[in-house]
């Protein structure tokens, strides 16, 4: 009797004991906030919103050029070099130029001493005719090399005035304070009439090119508003708006130039970055339509959910969200209303989770902000 109630005394502190470390485990376990995965709802349209590749350009370029011919004498501006509006460029030898504005100069004073002759001589014929002392003759002769010298004078005059603008143009100016952006030619090479020699851009870089596809380029509008990310700046999307809609395709490409110009530029853009050109090609009044794998649909009485982690306070919750849904394709459901770009849907494990239940993300690393 004895043996039999230390038996039983036995297995009643061995129970008490199991019980009570089952309830710590039990209490550990709800303590421990679950791990769930997500993803974000996909676009089903990619073409709603398209990245074009783009490269910085000021908002004001020009290439220089000689207006005359001859040998490039001076020459020293390199790549990147900053300038001022007026600056001198480049030059040609202005020596035959000079020569011609000489010879011209004698010229002229020739003429004007020929002219100084022939208005004496018609001046005193003038006053012989008066007189009775000369002919008609004598005065329409006298008249005619009058008006001949001041008419030879004249064209004189015109010459040297071309002349010297011939020489002017020897000298190249900087039409704008900006950049050295490119350079054609080199000092000592003999030019031609209108061969580039440098070009010049603006110091406010604050345009983009972009060469758009033609089965996208009746979706772009002017004035609307894309993002604009620079590769090599480490910094937030820049906002621009579409400015210029080339109506014409590139040379020997299906491509339209479309130009977006930035509400705010930096001074750490340089001209010829390269960029991401971020349009919303979405059609007006149109719905957005998402898509997320059948798994992660779910439906009751109430019609068709999905569980989302909804950040609250630095924690995240889970939150039913109602949805309607329409075709289910290979890829998953399309979503038609209910959910946004930014939802964080659970992908699997709903069953083991209730609204406002805390949750962990475990993969918030691989999820962009």
């Amino acid at each position: 009797m004895k043996k039999f109630l230390k038996i039983n005394i036995l297995i009643v502190l061995v129970l008490f004991f199991v019980a009570c470390d089952n309830k710590d485990e039990l209490k550990v376990e709800e303590d421990v906030i679950k791990s769930v995965f997500v993803i974000k709802p996909i676009l089903k349209d990619e073409n709603q919103n398209r990245v074009f590749n783009a490269s910085a350009s000021s908002n004001y370029q020009t290439k220089l050029s000689f207006k005359v011919q001859g040998n490039l004498n001076y020459f020293k501006t390199q790549i990147g070099d900053e300038v001022k509006k007026g600056e001198l460029i480049a030059s040609l030898d202005s020596e035959p130029y000079e020569l011609k504005v000489s010879q011209i100069k004698y010229a002229l004073s020739e003429a004007r001493a020929s002219l100084q002759n022939a208005k004496s001589n018609y001046e005193r014929t003038k006053k012989l005719y008066i007189n009775q002392n000369a002919s008609v003759s004598d005065i329409d002769n006298t008249r005619a090399k009058f008006q001949a010298s001041s008419a030879k004078v004249e064209n004189i005059l015109k010459e040297l005035e071309y002349a010297s603008l011939q020489l002017s143009y020897t000298k190249l100016y900087a039409p704008i304070s900006g950049y050295i952006g490119a350079k054609y030619v080199e000092e000592n090479e003999n030019v031609a009439v209108g061969t580039p020699i440098v070009l010049i851009s603006d110091k406010v870089v604050d345009e983009v090119s972009i060469q758009v596809p033609e089965v996208f380029i009746n979706k772009i509008k002017k004035d609307s508003k894309v993002k604009v990310l620079f590769n090599s700046i480490n910094s937030k999307p820049f906002e621009a708006k579409i400015s210029e809609i080339s109506k014409y395709t590139a040379q020997n490409e299906k491509t339209y130039l479309v130009i977006a110009k930035l509400e705010n530029s930096s001074n750490l853009i340089k001209d010829g970055m390269s960029a991401d050109v971020y349009f919303d090609l979405e059609e007006k009044g149109k719905s957005r339509i998402y898509l997320l794998p059948a798994s992660s649909v779910l439906n009751d009485k109430n019609g068709y959910f999905v569980y989302i982690a909804k950040k609250e306070n630095k924690k995240y919750f889970i939150k039913r969200k109602e949805v309607e849904v329409g075709k289910l394709l290979s890829i998953g459901f399309e979503i038609t209303t209910g959910l946004n770009e930014k939802d964080l849907v659970l992908k699997a494990g709903m069953s083991e989770v209730l609204e406002n239940m805390e949750v962990t993300i475990s993969n918030k690393n691989e999820l962009e902000d």
